[in-house]
């Protein structure tokens, strides 16, 4: 397994690999190797040497940071500075059993966004700028150290949640944001699915400023602690000064599900929730695969309700409903029942996190393309990686 250090050193590597026609699959610490389709490779370009925070000055909101680092090594710098990654990364170390937290160039490649993306934005949206080598063994770089509204390709959004497709990594430039000074959660009953997204809906169409909203089934909530005998729990984070959370947690309270209920968690418990709802924690356990949704929040009611009858399964959702998370039976047929919900209800995508029963091997990792996003998306990988040098097959066929 090759060892870079440096772009350039990645540059030799890969055009070496293009003069035998070998192809590569890029590693960090490995830890997210099991997210996406299995790569077709010949050798592994071992990346993870690419570690150090290179410039990080919190006055300008502004992180400097080679792609090899770890989260954990990011977030304690950024605690130093009260400061953090708005968009929330998962920690799924318990998930996919990695005695890692990951890189950041990691979180990068599967744009891994948490509960806060419904407000704050997904990874891709704070990626200010790079440094990198495509799959044609040229280095180049893109954006910068601020954020301009300026004419032409926006490769930040391109190379995030492109899985190492399309290019090598090293240093990347982030926007971080001061932490809220406090935070809370609400915890509404709703005796329905369809009344828990609709209760939402009416939240968020407030003036109260939700930071984030799940949706918890009653073994669910159980699990994480939560001693209510409602069907489901509607949890939602407030965040901010002080005095602002306890003005709009005050307002909220009248909105509440069956008989008006409302419980509420204070900061250090409700951190801990939150950070269980993001790592996927609530359903670590469960001895099937386990499946992410993006979907329209409407829908979500809809496409449970399909599937539930017919599967032993366990879910919640995040994002208002928009994002499910689900265990079921490994093998096709449960992966292929969701797609086919999804298509039924709304659309969207569903995408195997953690295969642990070799279902990899019967259903694509990653929801099928259209015919005519699967062609804009060879020809993007053919513009960086005509030879199909880096992780090739990791997204789809070909890419």
């Amino acid at each position: 397994m090759p060892k870079i250090n440096n772009l350039d050193e990645a540059a030799a590597a890969v055009l070496d690999a293009q003069q035998q026609k070998h192809r590569l699959e890029l590693r960090g610490l490995g830890t997210k190797t099991g997210i996406g389709n299995q790569p077709v490779y010949d050798a592994c370009l071992d990346v993870s040497a690419m570690q150090g925070i290179v410039d990080y000055q919190p006055e300008e909101l502004v992180l400097t940071v080679r792609a090899g680092t770890t989260l954990s090594a990011v977030e304690a710098a950024l605690d130093k500075a009260n400061q953090m990654l708005a968009f929330e990364p998962a920690d799924l170390s318990a998930l996919l059993k990695s005695k890692s937290t990951g890189t950041i160039g990691g979180v990068l490649a599967t744009n891994l966004s948490g509960p806060r993306r419904l407000t704050a934005g997904a990874a891709r949206d704070f990626l200010l700028g790079f440094d990198a080598v495509s799959g044609r063994g040229e280095r180049f770089k893109s954006g910068g150290r601020v954020m301009k509204n300026v004419t032409g390709y926006d490769l930040s959004k391109l190379i995030c949640g492109s899985y190492g497709t399309l290019a090598v990594i090293d240093e990347v430039t982030i926007k971080t944001l001061p932490r809220p000074e406090t935070s809370l959660s609400l915890l509404f009953e709703s005796d329905d699915m369809a009344s828990a997204v609709a209760l939402i809906a009416g939240i968020f169409a407030s003036p109260h400023e939700p930071g984030a909203a799940a949706i918890l089934p009653q073994p669910v909530a159980a699990a994480a602690g939560i001693d209510l005998a409602a069907d489901f729990v509607v949890v939602i984070r407030l965040e901010g000064i002080a005095l602002s959370v306890d003005d709009r947690a005050g307002h909220l309270r009248g909105m509440g599900g069956i008989g008006g209920t409302v419980e509420t968690v204070p900061q250090a418990l409700s951190e801990t929730l939150w950070r269980r709802i993001r790592d996927v924690d609530l359903l670590a356990d469960h001895a099937g695969d386990i499946w992410k949704l993006s979907c329209p929040p409407a829908s979500a009611p809809q496409i449970i309700a399909a599937i539930e009858p017919h599967f032993d399964m366990a879910f919640y959702a995040d994002w208002a409903g928009g994002l499910l998370w689900l265990a079921g039976p490994s093998g096709a047929d449960f992966g292929n029942a969701l797609r086919a919900a999804l298509a039924l209800h709304g659309g969207g995508h569903a995408q195997l996190m953690c295969d642990r029963g070799n279902s990899k091997q019967l259903i694509p990792a990653l929801q099928p393309l259209p015919p005519a996003q699967a062609s804009l998306s060879r020809r993007v990988k053919a513009a960086f990686d005509p030879l199909g040098v880096l992780n090739f097959g990791r997204m789809h066929d070909g890419i």
